[in-house]
């Protein structure tokens, strides 16, 4: 079974164990946490807990292709 993070919409894939239950499920990209319900292995309720604030285009891209950027580089200068 699968269901879409609410936060970032990337798909979280739940086994079997969770084919009857009722709890939180966390996404492990965008660190949400997702309160759902399942019966006989289908979505019943699937509602957002909690968000994260997700990072602009722009910043992912400078993560991607400057991995050391700014804040980085003066977090480093600092623990020196």
């Amino acid at each position: 079974m699968k269901i879409n993070c609410l936060c970032c919409g990337h798909k979280v894939d739940l086994d079997d164990a969770y084919d009857d239950y009722e709890g939180p499920v966390k996404c492990f990209v965008c660190s949400a946490i997702l309160e759902i319900r399942t019966e006989k292995g289908t979505i019943k309720a699937v509602k957002q807990v909690n968000s994260v604030l997700q990072p602009s285009a722009e910043e992912l891209f400078e993560c991607v292709h400057n991995p050391m950027n700014k804040a980085a580089q003066g977090a480093r200068r600092d623990v020196s």
